[in-house]
């Protein structure tokens, strides 16, 4: 569809995570040619972050760069800003933005300034794609013990976590603290948690085996889930066969249906066991980023986890202009009647039909319906070892490791990060991979 003429549109999208991205290069490929190319992206960072991947960034496999994209560097001809940013509050009554400036450097100017780092910018369409968060589910000490996995500094801080502790049980006298600060336990079975679990595996099993040799028979893996079996959301063959392939690797312990109640300084209570742990790490769930919307004339909706509630067309009803995308977003999907899960293959999706939505208020055409077409879903467990459903066919082993990877490099944003991410894969395949710290 060409829009040939239109009057100027002011669109904001809020965060820079798969739907937002996605939803700015729908926007850029519609609107390249018309006038109507006002859009401003507000994202805390200016960079993008392959999430899904950054499980090998924790481990060694990647290097931080390797999955990380300057905004600065999309297509710049229809970003008419980019602002480095934290948004505050979303007016939808006065139709407004307020985002707080996290660059000093470059306060905000012209109408509408508040103070000398805050920003209320108007629009005429906005896309909130601002995310999730880590939810902790309300187990005690969860937040303020156990690292998460979420962000580039989360990788960093797990790396470099896993090297510090061997380093530090080389010295310590005590068997019984080595034991403790060798023990790696993570909590959440879904993706994320497999996925880590069997990259830890490998780096233990791997080059820290050669680097602390007298110390690698110490070292252990606890993978725990509190439902009844790994990747519960997804069809019953992956959790299955995840959890066959992880227990079959080296010094990794697998246990589901038994869920961790609390978390300490110095280790864990499964149930109610308490166990000495050097190292907690948390992937049992997200939740969306909270975010304050004041809506005086009409109701907006939201479930028990802070989703907003929208319509087939991904607009809150009561107004129209406001798009939610991503793991913001609660739709309800059309096969099921439950809302459609937190992943990135969801996001991305939702952003595209957020932005086409847009063009075509714009242009004043009928609005796309979103519809989940499923295209498959794709687990890795370690180097050269994955599981695949494509198109309907189960592939397990080598072939599904080749097809995780083919798959995550094509939707890297940026031919640099992609170039980088095959180098780094490549260099993997015949040298050790990267133990030093971040």
């Amino acid at each position: 569809m060409r829009i040939k003429k239109t009057k100027s549109a002011q669109i904001i999208i809020l965060g820079a995570g798969f739907a937002g991205i996605y939803a700015y290069l729908k926007l850029h490929k519609k609107l390249h040619t018309t006038s109507a190319k006002h859009i401003t992206i507000v994202n805390e960072r200016d960079l993008f972050t392959f999430i899904p991947m950054i499980h090998e960034v924790a481990t060694g496999t990647l290097l931080p760069f390797s999955i990380t994209q300057s905004l600065r560097s999309l297509p710049q001809c229809c970003l008419e800003r980019f602002v480095e940013g934290r948004v505050l509050h979303i007016d939808a009554d006065a139709k407004d933005v307020v985002v707080r400036h996290l660059n000093p450097e470059a306060p905000p100017s012209g109408k509408g300034v508040s103070t000398s780092l805050e920003e209320r910018m108007p629009f005429d369409y906005c896309i909130d794609a601002l995310g999730s968060d880590t939810n902790f589910f309300g187990v005690q000490g969860a937040e303020e013990h156990a690292l998460t996995l979420e962000s580039l500094e989360d990788a960093r801080r797990i790396k470099n976590r896993i090297i510090e502790s061997f380093e530090q049980a080389q010295i310590t006298k005590s068997e019984a603290e080595r034991k403790r600060l060798l023990r790696f336990v993570i909590v959440g079975g879904g993706p994320t948690g497999v996925e880590l679990a069997g990259e830890m595996s490998d780096l233990i099993n791997g080059e820290l085996r050669k680097a602390f040799p007298s110390l690698h028979p110490l070292t252990e893996i606890r993978l725990y889930e509190g439902k009844t079996r790994y990747l519960c959301n997804i069809d019953e063959w992956f959790g299955e066969y995840a959890y066959t392939i992880l227990a079959g690797k080296k010094h990794v312990q697998t246990f589901c249906g038994l869920p961790v109640s609390r978390v300490t300084s110095e280790g864990f209570y499964a149930g109610e066991e308490y166990i000495p742990a050097g190292t907690v790490i948390w992937t049992a769930g997200v939740k969306a980023r909270e975010l304050s919307i004041s809506s005086k004339k009409r109701i907006i909706r939201e479930d028990r986890t802070g989703r907003i509630k929208i319509n087939s067309c991904l607009q809150v009803p009561t107004y129209p202009f406001l798009f939610v995308a991503g793991d913001q977003a609660w739709i309800k999907s059309k096969e099921g009647g439950q809302p459609y899960p937190m992943r990135a293959q969801f996001a991305i999706q939702e952003g595209i039909v957020a932005a086409g939505n847009i063009t075509r208020m714009i242009g004043h055409k009928p609005l796309q319906e979103f519809f989940w077409h499923d295209r498959g879903f794709i687990v890795s467990l370690g180097k050269r070892s994955a599981l695949a459903n494509v198109f309907g066919f189960r592939v397990s082993g080598l072939l599904a490791w080749i097809l995780y990877r083919g798959a995550y490099l094509a939707k890297i944003v940026g031919w640099r990060a992609k170039l980088r991410t095959l180098l780094e894969w490549i260099l993997n395949t015949f040298l050790p991979r990267d133990i030093s710290k971040l």
